[in-house]
This record gives structure tokens, sequence and C-alpha cells, in this order.
């Protein structure tokens, strides 16, 4: 196996923060990653995740987003935005270690505990049910959105550009040295146990990670599912582009928006930016020199609430990053965030601590409340009434693979 440290730099290169603690006033949360019992407001002193909380008025569904690797909170956070409006749902974006403003270095286990502690914070401290919670992830973000589907009794999953598991991914790359990779997210084998309705979307034109990854999983899924397979679409493209994409699936799939007749409510501790646990100077993300993925060049940072502007790397196509759709990728050179490497280890929470809320009974006016086969649509390329009136722009998202990983010998 390769040593982990390694493995995490292939696999998280984190950017530099693009936020700070001030940047989302009344949206950024600090989740304590090991909340206490109902009742009770957790200690200031205990080690918090930072995560976006973007709410709507009286919607049924919360989204619990999981980001790529080459961005953060800030960089995503205009498209969490598009979630929350298109859809009308909360969504709440969680942060991986040694990302953003959260301390400490991702590995599978550490991005799970992150996982566990927002999902616990929706149920306990939000007292959101699992039935009315959509998990949402992208590339590396497929990883936990899959292993928390595969334990609990979400209303959904969405998983934009999966992948089947991190030797898998690295064995489209270097062949037989994909032996010598960890596993940290065994999508293929949870995907049985998934008992929600799940969309896939993976563009055919995808050339970071096969389309056959999703073709795959697809089979593996035993429950209600969809595939969306654009042609045109790429690891990179701006999933706003065209509507077929992401917003006419997801809002035919699973019948958004809903709404309730409670609104959700936060609890005042959880804006406390004294929670915010400082992320350590010697965190090696942040070094100069050479880099096992080499970034390209350097264009505007996308800015956010108060963050201060600052330069990022971008692929190196020459395309400006834009800060209104920096969730997906600047360019056509997709980034790592495929491979996102997954572990069928246990992680070190201990889930009898969660006390999740039990699915509710089936709802005839569910569109998945009865057995339903796998079906296949038709969508239109475009409709009308749904076109984007927001000026689509390239955004940002990640870095390029070397040939061969011959980076590796750094």
């Amino acid at each position: 196996m390769l040593e982990r440290g390694l493995l995490t730099r292939i696999l998280y290169p984190a950017p530099e923060p693009s936020y700070s603690s001030d940047s989302f006033p009344n949206e950024l949360v600090w989740i304590p990653k090991r909340s206490s019992l109902d009742g009770d407001i957790p200690p200031v002193g205990v080690d918090s995740v930072p995560c976006l909380l973007l709410t709507y008025p009286y919607s049924r569904y919360l989204v619990l987003f999981f980001h790529s690797n080459a961005e953060d909170l800030g960089r995503c956070y205009s498209f969490c935005r598009l979630l929350r409006e298109k859809f009308q749902v909360h969504v709440l974006a969680v942060e991986y270690p040694g990302y953003g403003l959260c301390p400490g270095v991702a590995t599978g286990k550490t991005v799970m505990e992150n996982s566990f502690s927002a999902l616990h914070f929706a149920t306990q401290s939000l007292h959101w049910p699992l039935d009315s919670i959509l998990t949402f992830g992208r590339s590396i973000g497929t990883g936990p959105a899959v292993k928390l589907a595969s334990l609990f009794g979400f209303a959904g999953v969405i998983l934009v550009t999966p992948f089947l598991s991190v030797a898998d991914l690295f064995k489209d790359r270097v062949g037989p040295l994909s032996s010598f990779f960890e596993e940290w997210y065994p999508n293929i084998g949870l995907a049985s146990r998934i008992k929600c309705p799940v969309l896939l979307i993976h563009g055919k034109a995808d050339n970071m990670i096969g389309f056959h990854h999703a073709e795959l999983l697809y089979a593996a899924i035993n429950t209600r599912k969809l595939l969306v397979s654009p042609a045109a679409l790429s690891h990179n493209t701006n999933l706003m582009n065209d509507v077929s994409y992401l917003i006419l699936p997801a809002t035919h799939f699973f019948s958004l928006p809903d709404y309730v007749f409670h609104d959700l409510q936060v609890p005042q501790w959880a804006f406390d930016a004294e929670r915010a646990t400082s992320r350590p100077a010697w965190s090696f993300f942040q070094r100069e020199g050479k880099a096992l993925l080499q970034l390209g060049q350097f264009t505007a940072r996308p800015l956010a609430g108060n963050m201060p502007s600052a330069s990022v790397p971008c692929c190196g196509s020459g395309h400006a990053a834009s800060s209104l759709w920096p969730s997906i990728g600047c360019c056509s050179r997709a980034s790592v965030d495929q491979h996102e490497a997954a572990e069928s280890v246990q992680v070190g929470y201990d889930l009898d601590t969660l006390h999740l809320r039990e699915p509710k009974g089936q709802d005839p006016s569910h569109p998945w409340s009865d057995p339903v086969q796998p079906i296949a649509v038709s969508l239109p390329a475009r409709h009308k009434e749904f076109q984007e009136e927001e000026e689509v722009a390239p955004h940002m998202n990640g870095v390029r693979w070397r040939e061969k990983l011959a980076a590796i010998s750094v």
C-alpha cells in the first residue's frame, strides 16, 4: 500500500482556503465533531466542522452536499445557492479535513467522520427526518454520499460523475499499480445496500472518470434508479449549461419542490465563530514548491461575502475562472476529484450515538412508495420554462493528472 499521506495528496489536493469565518454571515455553521445529546449545547472547546447551511422557507427536503476534491466551501458556494433556488431545498454542504477552515488531513476515515457529524447535526440539532434528506455527491463527494446511503434510509441520492472504487479509478490510469492504493470508498461494493432512489449523472464525454463507472454502478443498484448520460457532458462541464443535465432529471425524479408546514430552526450556537478550530500552519497542503499535481495559470479567485480577493490556480486552459460557477470546473481539463478513493474500514464514529430517526411509513403520495422497476426516460434537450436567466460563465474545478502518475516521484 502507498503511504497514506501520499495517497491523501493525490486524492485530496486541497486548494488554499477561499473563505474566512466572516465570509458567509448566517450561512456558515460550526458543527461539533462529537455532537452532544439532544437539548445540550456543545461546548466551545470541541473540534468543529465548518459547513454551509442555506435555508429555503418551508422546504420539505434538505440536501446534504459533498463537493469535489478541487474546491472548498467558498468555491462551491454559488453552486449550492443554485441548488437551493432551483430545487427550493435546504442545503447543508460539508467541508473536508484540510480544506478551507477545517483542520486535519483528509483520508477516507476523517472525511466520513465529518460526514457523520453533519448528518448527526441535521437529524439531532435541526430535527430533520432521514426520509426528508437527499444526499448529493460530486466526483470524490460520491464516496461519502454512497457510504451514508448504504447505511441510512434517505429520501434519495444524487451522484454526479461517480466512480466504482479507488482501485478501479487508478486501474484506468496506471494499470497494475492500482493495487498499491488503499481502498477508501468501495462504491461498487456498497451500491446494492442502498434502499432509496438513486439519480446518477455521468457524461459520455467524461475523459477523467470513464462512463463505464456509472454504468456498472447503475447495474449494481437494486432500488428505483435513473442514469442520465448526456453525450456532450464532460467531467468539468457546467451542470447548469443545459437543464437536461441536472435540473430536469432531479425535478422529475424526486418530484421537487415539496413543502412542509414547519420551517427549519437553526440553533444560534451553530453560528458561533468561536467554535472554529484553527487550521495548523504546518499543513503540508500549503507548502511551496513542486507538488504532486501541478496547477496551471493563476486566475482570479471567486469572491463570496466578505472573502478577501486573492488568486488561485486554474487547471491551465487559459480560461478565466468565475465566481458564478465555482462548483464545476473551469475547462475541459478534468480534475482528480474523480480519483477519489474509498475504503471499507469502520469509521471511528459510533453510529449508535447518532439516534437517527427511522424513515416514515410508505406514503402513497411519494413517487417511490411502491416497488418500481428501474426506469429510463428520454429528456428533452431544453425546456424554455427552465432556461437559465443567469449568464453561463466558466467555473473552477481542479487539477490534472500527470501521465502514469509520473509526478509521484516528487
